[in-house]
């Protein structure tokens, strides 16, 4: 059995914890959580008879064989590098922080170094095995659309404050990769993950769309080569929890853990 730590106690981690109990529990125990808010934590926690950590090293004590991050992309990049050199497995939900060149290759030399490796889920999207088939292939053109309710797009740093329209659907944002994470940063890491499987990180164009009748956080994702083309769209439910959010991206990482325990793997 593999012991687990998690990173971050909200929403999606509460989720994740809980499925991975009840559906993996032959596999795989939770035996620590961290979060920002020590009450948060000690909830969590309480619920899963696993240890409340105020700290990371606190977290790495009881050696975990894999951590999974639910925290966000600051968290990413404060925790990472350690988490794989002390000697666990890192599954990362927040993949907008690998939108930082300079640091996701760091992390990819930090885990080779250290034997261990780096899990990337589908999240909120799917297909990221097709993506790296079109990736090796070649040639690859990708469009990524995002239409979310207006809401769940308040506070993001690229509206400086700008209240959405709450009577119309419109176009917000259509541009880079990079700077669709850095403009949306809780709302775009399926652009993220989708630009690097498909090794379009500065080529994908993303397009950010606010609905107001929107009841679902809707992802497109448009390929094409000189020899294959697809279009790959996932409709899910926001969190209730956390609206910027979609429960999917919790289920994930539940299949990332039940695939690695597999004898049979789907990629």
């Amino acid at each position: 059995m593999k012991t687990v730590a998690v990173i971050g106690a909200g929403a999606l981690a509460h989720i994740f914890c809980r499925e991975t109990q009840r559906l993996l529990s032959d596999d795989y125990r939770i035996v620590a959580v961290m979060a920002r808010h020590e009450e948060h934590a000690n909830e969590l926690a309480e619920s899963l008879d696993a240890d409340a950590c105020a700290t990371l090293d606190d977290l790495l004590s009881s050696f975990p064989d894999i951590v999974v991050e639910f925290a966000g992309r600051e968290a990413v990049k404060e925790y990472a590098q350690r988490v794989l050199e002390h000697g666990s497995d890192l599954v990362i939900a927040s993949i907008g922080a690998l939108a930082d060149d300079a640091f996701r290759k760091h992390l990819e030399a930090t885990a080779k170094e250290s034997h261990r490796k780096v899990y990337l889920p589908n999240g909120a999207i799917g297909a990221l095995d097709l993506m790296q088939t079109f990736a090796l292939m070649g040639n690859v053109e990708v469009v990524i659309s995002n239409t979310k309710a207006p809401k769940s797009l308040e506070g993001a740093p690229y509206l400086n404050g700008e209240t959405l329209a709450s009577d119309k659907k419109e176009v917000i944002f259509t541009g880079s990769v990079p700077d669709a994470i850095n403009g949306f940063p809780k709302n775009v890491n399926v652009a993220v993950a989708a630009a690097l499987a498909s090794g379009t990180l500065y080529d994908a164009t993303v397009q950010i769309t606010g609905d107001p009748d929107s009841t679902e956080n809707i992802h497109r994702i448009r390929l094409k080569n000189n020899l294959m083309r697809a279009e790959l769209t996932v409709a899910s439910k926001p969190d209730p929890a956390n609206p910027k959010s979609s429960t999917s991206t919790a289920w994930s990482v539940v299949a990332l853990l039940k695939n690695l325990a597999s004898p049979v793997q789907f990629f």
